[in-house]
């Protein structure tokens, strides 16, 4: 019987800047799981390009049997709420404000989420988000802020926390789809706006992801229960 991971996000998740469905990190974390676990792994992605936490939350209270099914869940998830809060902003001082509104309203849907997945005894990784503008100190405060409200429900609820933002920092010329200055106002070039993993940076999440699903999911498969969450706490 194969064992079942969901993947929980946005664009990310659902596979952009990989060349194809094969190179996505869902994808990648499945292979890496099944050479780890030597079983079966089926792969299956609840994610969309433009979802914010608020999305992703209302699909997994809409349809809990989708995530009661899987042996383990990983979420990834938040930058959409942050360009949100950017681009209704109107200056420094009210972008701030904008985030602080952001970061509330993601602390709440990621915990839904992850409360979800418990009463469903169903072990979640939550993952951090990675900063593609590296030279803009503005993106790294947002994405900071972002990963401290992360941590912070994570800890709270018991899942352990995936550190994708240390496994991208320093490495964002090679990892980012179309990387150019690594500055915000890259997106207002032509072409794609470079905030997606390439197929190297797809490769660095999954392999780095699995190995932090591998234990959860081995667990839930063996048990069948909440014993997982339970004996986490």
């Amino acid at each position: 019987m194969s064992v079942i991971v969901l993947h929980l996000g946005d664009s990310i998740a659902s596979g952009e800047g990989a060349s194809r469905p094969f190179c996505a990190y869902p994808q990648v974390a499945s292979r890496a799981l099944a050479a780890e676990m030597r079983s079966a792994v089926e792969t299956r992605v609840m994610a969309e390009p433009g979802w914010t936490s608020a999305e992703l939350a209302a699909c997994v209270t809409a349809d809990p049997a989708a995530l009661a099914r899987a042996d383990a869940a990983a979420v990834l998830v938040g930058g959409d709420d942050l360009v949100q809060a950017a681009v209704t902003s109107r200056s420094e001082s009210h972008l701030r404000r904008q985030l602080g509104a952001a970061y509330r309203r993601y602390a709440r849907d990621l915990a839904s989420i992850a409360g979800t997945c418990r009463r469903l005894g169903v072990p979640l990784v939550c993952c951090t988000m990675y900063n593609p503008f590296p030279r803009s100190a503005l993106a790294a405060l947002a994405i900071r802020g972002l990963n401290d409200v992360t941590t912070r429900v994570a800890t709270r609820l018991g899942a352990p926390v995936a550190p994708v933002d240390a496994w991208v920092a320093g490495r964002e010329p090679l990892v980012i789809a179309g990387y150019r200055t690594g500055r915000v106002e890259d997106v207002l070039a032509r072409g794609r706006a470079p905030v997606h993993p390439n197929d190297l940076g797809h490769e660095i999440i999954g392999r780095g992801l699995a190995a932090y699903i591998s234990p959860l999911a081995a667990m839930r498969h063996r048990l069948g229960s909440t014993a997982v969450w339970h004996s986490r706490r």
